[in-house]
Parts: C-alpha cells; sequence; structure tokens
C-alpha cells in the first residue's frame, strides 16, 4: 500500500474514496461540490442535535468526477478521546472501501488542522491495515486490497506532514512486526527461533546483541530461566539487545524488560484447555520490547536503550519443575515455587538481575503476568506499578497522548506479608487469592536494581485482542512500543 502527502493544488483525485472528517464546530475540508457540501453541513447541525449515526456515505451521481464521499463526525465515536476517535475514523474508512471494492483512499484535509489531524489519520491507517494471514492457503478474496492512500493538504503544510507521516510509518511498521512474531504460534517462535530474531535486527540495525544459552546460565546462576524451561527441550535463553548510538544524550539509560514465555501451558499447574492457544502471545512483553529498540533504530533517537528478554517454554517434560521445589535467583534470594503457572515473575529476576550489571536510570518491564490485572482493569487499560512518582506520571501521561493508557495501581508495602514463606525467602505467589496483580508486582520489586527509576506493566489484557477494537483486527496489538518511543523521544529533546 502506497501512502504518500500531496498538496490539494494538484485537486481532488478521481475514482476514489474520499474521507471528509468534521465535528459540530468546523468542516475539516472545503474543495467540494455543492451537492456534497450541504449534505456535509446537515449531518453537522445533526450531530449538534444528537441525531447524527456514526458514518454516512454518499454517492455521488455519475456526471460527478470522484465517485464516493465518507463523512465521518470526530463525535460520533464514542468512549474514546479525540485523537483516538479521529484513529477509529481512518480503520472505519479503510475497512469501508474495502467492502466496497475500492482500492484507492484520500483523506481531503485543505485546512491548516490538517498538522494535527494527519499523523493520528495515519497512525490508524497503518495499525489497521495489518493483518495475520500468512498461514491461510487461500487469502480472503471477499475485500479489495487497499493500493493507495493520499492525504490533501495544504501546499503550505506538505513537506511537514510528509516527514511526520515517515515518522510514524517508523513506529507503526516496528509495531506491526512485534504483532508478527507475537502471532506466530508457539511451535515457530521458541525461545531459540526469539533469540535468533533478535540476532536479525542486530545485524540489520547494527546493534549489540548478547545471548546466553543453557551452559551460560547455569555457570551465571541465572536460575529463575533455567527453572521455568526445565521441561522444555527448547532451552530457555536470555537475550540482551542494546542501542548504544555515538551521540547519546548524556545520563538517560533506558532499559526495557519484556517477558518472554514463548508458550504457557501451567507447567504442572496445567491451565485448562479452553484457551490455552492464546498462550503463545506470552511473549508479548519480549517483542515489544525488540521492536521498541528496532523503532529507535529507525528514528535515529540519541538515546542509549537496551531490551533484556528472559525467554523459556513453560512446559510439562521429565525435568519439570514441581510445586514446592525452591531454586536461588540471581540476587542471592531464594525462591519457594508453590505455583508453577506464575512463571514469569520468576524469569524476570534473571531479567532484573541482568540489567543491574548494566546500571540504567531507567527500567520498564512489560509483561503478560496476571489474570488478576484483567479482572481489575479489563482489555483496555494496562496496569502500571512504579516505585519513582515523578517517572510514573511522566510515563502515564505520554501513554495517554499514544493512545495506550495505563492505571496506577499501588505497590503496598503490605502485602508483602502474602509473600513469606517459612521454608525460602519468598513465594512466587501469595498465600491468598487477593490482590493478585500487586502481590506480582511485589515480588519483582524484591529483585529490581537499586538506584534506577522502575516501571512494571502488567499487559495481560491489552496485548491480544480476540475481536477487532478500535484501529486493531484480531490478534496481538503490540503494546507499549509507541508509548517507550515517545519517552525515548522526551528523554532526547524531541
Amino acid at each position: 500500500m502506497k501512502i504518500d502527502v500531496r498538496s490539494i493544488t494538484r485537486g481532488v483525485p478521481q475514482k476514489a474514496v474520499i474521507v471528509c472528517l468534521f465535528d459540530e464546530k468546523q468542516l475539516y475540508f472545503s474543495k467540494l461540490p455543492k451537492e456534497a457540501l450541504d449534505l456535509a453541513k446537515r449531518l453537522q447541525r445533526d450531530i449538534k442535535r444528537k441525531k447524527a449515526k456514526s458514518t454516512l456515505l454518499f454517492v455521488q451521481p455519475q456526471k460527478a468526477k470522484t465517485s464516493i464521499f465518507f463523512f465521518a463526525a470526530v463525535e460520533s465515536i464514542k468512549y474514546f478521546n479525540r485523537n483516538e476517535a479521529i484513529k477509529i475514523i481512518a480503520f472505519q474508512a479503510l475497512k469501508k472501501a474495502e467492502e466496497m471494492g475500492e482500492t484507492r483512499i484520500s483523506f481531503l484535509l485543505d485546512v491548516p488542522e490538517a498538522k494535527n489531524l494527519v499523523p493520528l489519520l495515519a497512525e490508524g491507517i497503518f495499525l489497521g491495515n495489518y493483518r495475520f494471514d500468512r498461514y491461510l492457503s487461500k487469502k480472503n478474496n471477499d475485500s479489495s486490497k487497499i493500493e493507495s492512500i493520499s492525504f490533501l493538504c495544504p501546499s503550505s503544510l506538505q513537506r511537514k506532514l510528509q516527514v511526520s507521516v515517515k515518522r510514524i510509518s517508523h513506529v507503526c511498521q516496528s509495531v506491526n512486526h512485534a504483532r508478527d512474531i507475537v502471532n506466530e504460534p508457539g511451535n515457530v517462535m521458541t525461545p531459540e527461533a526469539l533469540a535468533l530474531h533478535a540476532r536479525t535486527l542486530a545485524k540489520k540495525y547494527k546493534l549489540g546483541c548478547r545471548i546466553l544459552g543453557e551452559k551460560q546460565l547455569k555457570q551465571k546462576g541465572y536460575n529463575g530461566l533455567l527453572t521455568v524451561g526445565a521441561g522444555s527441550s527448547p532451552s530457555p535463553r536470555l537475550i540482551v539487545l542494546s542501542h548504544n548510538p555515538a551521540k547519546a544524550i548524556k545520563n538517560k539509560h533506558l532499559c526495557i524488560i519484556g517477558k518472554g514465555v514463548t508458550f504457557d501451558t501451567g507447567g504442572m499447574c496445567l491451565k485448562p484447555p479452553k484457551g490455552m492457544w492464546e498462550m503463545k502471545t506470552d511473549m508479548a512483553g519480549a517483542a515489544s520490547a525488540l521492536h521498541s529498540i528496532e523503532a529507535a533504530c529507525r528514528l535515529s533517537l540519541p538515546v542509549k536503550m537496551t531490551a533484556i528478554v528472559p525467554a523459556a517454554e513453560n512446559v510439562i517434560g521429565s525435568r519439570t519443575t514441581l510445586p514446592g521445589d525452591i531454586f536461588k535467583a540471581k540476587n542471592g534470594k531464594t525462591v519457594h515455587v508453590i505455583n508453577t503457572d506464575a512463571e514469569g515473575r520468576l524469569i524476570l529476576t534473571d531479567a532484573l538481575a541482568m540489567a543491574e550489571t548494566l546500571s540504567p536510570t531507567h527500567i520498564i518491564d512489560l509483561a503478560t503476568l496476571t489474570g488478576a490485572c484483567i479482572v481489575a482493569l479489563g482489555g483496555s487499560l494496562s496496569g502500571l506499578f512504579g516505585d519513582t512518582p515523578a517517572f510514573n506520571k511522566t510515563f502515564l501521561d505520554i501513554a495517554d497522548q499514544a493512545g495506550e493508557p495505563c492505571w496506577e495501581l499501588p505497590l503496598w508495602e503490605e502485602y508483602k506479608k502474602n509473600l513469606k514463606c517459612d521454608f525460602a525467602d519468598i513465594n512466587n505467589v501469595a498465600n491468598l487469592r487477593q490482590a493478585g496483580a500487586i502481590n506480582a508486582a511485589l515480588f519483582l520489586s524484591e529483585f529490581k536494581p537499586e538506584g534506577a527509576a522502575w516501571i512494571h506493566l502488567d499487559i495481560a489484557g491489552t496485548a491480544m485482542k480476540e475481536k477487532e477494537w478500535k484501529y486493531f483486527r484480531s490478534g496481538a496489538t503490540g503494546v507499549g512500543i509507541r508509548t517507550i518511543i515517545r519517552l525515548a523521544e522526551k528523554f532526547s529533546g524531541k
């Protein structure tokens, strides 16, 4: 699909779906035939009277040069803020054009507000156009493929918007690459395959890459991965991918940790079979960590960034970890494994220990960690826990701007007593069912490095969608990347 920003002086293209946005205060276009313009104004009045429907198509008479106008009112998108509504409209227009068999879409934005609207529309298009269909022997021919998208804007804004759309395309391509590896089945995206994927990124973007295999993990005492991956024939890996630009800003090193359980059966504490296939997405945090580095490279961000991915498969085998087993974590604390299905936090102890050796200033870990977080927040919000209030607030604000909202939950110190154990330093799960997401975060806080601002994101509800949502088709969302890149840009002063 070709996407370009064009000056409106070249005119409105023929035989295309022309998308026209408006709200109750303003039409974000002007160069329309009178008949279409009159219709738009009537729709605008309906919006003010709360009578308008979500979208409306107007087919112009045969004598007209352009074929179809798609009018969309920003206020008609319920429950989401204005920026998200505009992205959703872009996706709706894309789907409608596909349904009608059209191959060209043009967004008519011949007004100064185009500078704010085009980046949002482009993001909705880039993310909404994604499909994971590589295993379909026969592609879906019910809808056409969109060949071109044009943003028609004032000539004075063309160059600036071209730069903006290019930036968004870099970020969204990285998001979509992350979605690709999350959507892969567990027999394809093994710990070995994930390590190879990291090496491929390192070679392509000239990144630093270090991978510890089973032998090195044993030698260095990274026992969390060995405990979780004990029953699997694809042995675990600890992956470190580094972006260290020559002119990196001083005093900032952003470390992104991503949970990489490539498939999670629950181990001996076996999960119910219904829906277990979704556990191929238990490495969504790993995908977002790796491809945040990719996006930073594509944008040439002058910020030192490191992705750390502990990768393991949690299955049942002859050497599988048993409930009641105890292991010594890298930081010397002993862990009593009550529940083998609480495995993500065990491999994250190794990643946090690795992070400590790299002296980061800021750490963000992304993990599909607890079903309790889904119960608390549903599927639209990630749970945020952090030990530095200022950093928490900065991240929350940026996440909201990026369209990846989070909700802060407390690291409630009193609940640490629920992790106490008579046989080891700490249990891997609490001794009661309440506050599951908080208890998991408290467990991780026992292993985080000192001196770095730390945020834990529980993305269990936001990493994958079974049905279409906002501007995502079903499948992985690549959650976290857009926020992390905005944070890195803030660090760099961009």
